[in-house]
């Protein structure tokens, strides 16, 4: 097994474990939230299903439609609970009732690039990751 950490921001840190072997062929990710998402909303390169470990959020979940229109739904996730999320929801951690959350997050294969989002009065916005140019999404 391997195992590092990635401090993401004041707010955010990874631990990953790679099981990856013979006998074991997948890896996880411990996630500990300290505040709110402040990178703003995003999506992933994979699906993933994660579990709420302890404290629980509230995510806001962004749906845009075919004429890139955007709205939003806030979904509370508690402890105890599983969630499957696609590669293509866009989402952030808006509130953590309890001032801290621990989950697990178990990921997929990887399906695309992830990308960050704005949404503005103007349509909806996004980028590569590691790109600058925002893109309107129509």
């Amino acid at each position: 097994m391997k195992y590092r950490k990635e401090k993401m921001s004041k707010e955010f840190t990874k631990h990953l474990f790679d099981f990856k072997g013979k006998h074991t062929p997948f890896h996880m990710v411990v996630h500990h939230f300290t505040d709110s998402d402040k990178g703003g909303p995003h999506c992933h390169p994979f699906r993933f299903t994660t579990h709420i470990l302890k404290g629980g959020y509230t995510e806001r979940v962004y749906l845009i439609n075919q004429k890139g229109d955007w709205q939003y739904t806030d979904v509370f996730r508690g402890p105890g609970t599983t969630h499957v999320v696609e590669a293509e929801c866009i989402h952030e951690l808006i509130h953590l009732p309890h001032g801290e959350c621990w989950t697990v997050m178990i990921p997929e294969e990887k399906i695309r690039e992830p990308r960050f989002w704005r949404f503005t009065l103007e349509g909806a916005f996004s980028r590569v990751w590691n790109k600058r140019k925002w893109v309107k999404q129509v």
